[in-house]
């Protein structure tokens, strides 16, 4: 078995790391090679004479073809875009597992591949002080293995896209879109909601447009947000770039949070309305949150929620049992 990849990127790192976990519990080679040709955002996994690609990538928009390989698992899988061998990655979430081990049994091309430098510092950074997203603060380690009453409370920290910084037309009125919602969506919860944590990370653009409802510089701190997210029940999402869901909701679901969201226009597998998440009507539907809101609230129905989500990350995004389900799938027995 082994898994080919060109550059390795933040969106591979739930990847990656879940190889290592499974390779390191069924004691067998870690075998991670560089390999140029490989799409950006893209590895390769050879197994059992298969060949079976991943595609990272946020958009709906394969990078490769799925006609070239056996199996082909995507992010940000549209439902018209399934085939008997296109299967979807369910959310993709930056996590890490061990990264100090990691490196070690990296190849030196690997290493010394100049593009790969961001992700090698950020391994190598353990306790945040040089990056804003050390794999020793994502390390799974750190997150919760049961679900706590904070008493309903809400979390929704975002941020804004400048459209006119896109060249194209669709792109800038999906951000347009984007930034109504998140914006309003933040007024009424803050209208709403005593119990709630809801703002814009503060830059140029969102001081601009929406100076009244901005968080503090601290809270832009990955190591400060995933500390906060532990403290609460309920987290509101939305689409991110190209109408696909962002990390934002992988890590609510790894975190055992119950979740409001905008549609969910992707492929994901058991993933319910009603059982894993209250759905808005559209992504303009800020004005639907309290409504949704007071669902979950209603004798605690956000506990049982945030458990169902608890178990459902743990068996879909946890590295623990990530490439098992992905060998599932392509019905392929371990070799050694």
């Amino acid at each position: 078995m082994k898994l080919e990849l060109s550059t390795w990127t933040h969106h591979l790192n739930q990847l990656l790391y879940a190889y290592f976990y499974f390779c390191k519990k069924e004691k067998i080679e870690f075998n991670l090679s560089f390999n140029k040709t490989v799409k950006y955002n893209g590895a390769i996994l050879f197994i059992n004479g298969k060949r079976v690609f991943f595609d990272y990538s946020d958009d709906s928009k394969f990078i490769d073809s799925s006609d070239d390989y056996d199996f082909y698992f995507k992010r940000s899988l549209r439902h018209k875009d399934l085939k008997p061998n296109v299967h979807a990655l369910n959310f993709n979430v930056p996590l890490a597992y061990n990264s100090h081990s990691f490196l070690l049994h990296l190849k030196k091309d690997f290493l010394t591949h100049k593009p790969n430098k961001t992700e090698i510092i950020r391994a190598i950074d353990n306790f945040g002080l040089f990056t804003n997203s050390s794999h020793g603060i994502l390390d799974i380690k750190n997150y919760p293995k049961e679900v706590k009453d904070f008493g309903g409370n809400i979390i929704f920290h975002t941020q804004l896209w400048n459209p006119d910084n896109h060249p194209d037309e669709d792109e800038k009125n999906r951000r347009t879109l984007q930034n109504e919602f998140r914006i309003h969506a933040c007024r009424v919860l803050k209208k709403n909601f005593e119990n709630v944590s809801a703002g814009l990370f503060s830059d140029e653009f969102a001081q601009k447009i929406a100076p009244d409802i901005l968080l503090d510089d601290s809270h832009s701190k990955k190591k400060n947000y995933l500390k906060n997210l532990k403290s609460f029940n309920i987290g509101i999402a939305d689409d991110g770039l190209k109408d696909n869901p962002g990390w934002k909701i992988g890590e609510y679901l790894l975190f055992g949070k119950a979740v409001v969201t905008t549609p969910l226009n992707i492929c994901s597998d058991d993933f319910k309305e009603g059982h894993n998440y209250e759905k808005l009507s559209s992504r303009s539907a800020y004005e639907e949150l309290p409504e949704k809101i007071e669902n979950l609230l209603h004798n605690k129905a956000y506990l049982e929620v945030g458990k169902n989500n608890l178990n459902w990350s743990e068996t879909y995004l946890h590295p623990k049992n990530y490439f098992n389900r992905i060998l599932s799938v392509i019905k392929v027995d371990l070799i050694p």
